[in-house]
């Protein structure tokens, strides 16, 4: 955790972070730790990323959303994967959680689709039209919800954190019952405050 540190000190410090490859080389770091290594750093990292982040929101978005999305999905699956295959009550709820498929659309950061299929958790890029159900929320929130300064519910209650509007609602049982999933992953990396 010292050289993951480190690596945050000097993001804090620098002038201009897209492009730099500090971000590579933290996720790097990251996505190189062992399980219990990742659960343990993971609410230090998740929270000195999102506060590193939250100031260059423009930066950030001036990147576009294809490449984002990229950078994302570069290290999205093996992180997701190691803690799928290292945390039996993960591995458990996720083979629980009913098969179904949805959009996250992250601000202008990132654009992915999940689906959950038999048991197993996959990603891809962009949105696709037949979806069980979507979230989009806005880049403030992503970054505020990683630095621990906010919660998911007030985002579903305040409208940060969208799943329907007027003339699309999606299945929204399908949605409610991805909860005890993300709440077992939230709990796993000590991310409860997040929710």
């Amino acid at each position: 955790m010292a050289e993951l540190k480190e690596l945050l000190k000097k993001a804090i410090k620098q002038d201009r972070l897209i492009g730099s490859g500090l971000l590579t080389q933290i996720m790097d770091e990251v996505s190189a730790l062992d399980y219990q290594h990742l659960v343990d750093e993971a609410p230090g990292v998740i929270s000195g990323l999102g506060n590193v982040l939250e100031g260059r929101v423009g930066e950030i978005e001036a990147v576009g959303n294809e490449k984002a999305t990229a950078f994302v999905l570069n290290y999205l699956p093996q992180i997701t994967d190691k803690l799928v295959s290292s945390d039996t009550e993960i591995k458990s709820e996720l083979v629980a959680t009913e098969d179904m498929n949805f959009n996250v659309k992250a601000g202008d950061i990132a654009e992915v689709h999940v689906e959950i299929k038999d048991g197993a958790i996959s990603f891809s890029p962009g949105l696709i039209e037949d979806r069980d159900f979507y979230m989009d929320m806005t880049t403030t929130k992503v970054l505020r919800l990683m630095a621990g300064k906010d919660d998911a519910l007030s985002g579903f209650m305040g409208g940060s954190i969208a799943m329907w509007r007027d003339d699309d609602v999606g299945d929204m049982s399908k949605a409610f019952s991805l909860l005890p999933l993300i709440t077992v992953v939230a709990g796993g990396l000590q991310l409860d405050t997040t929710m």
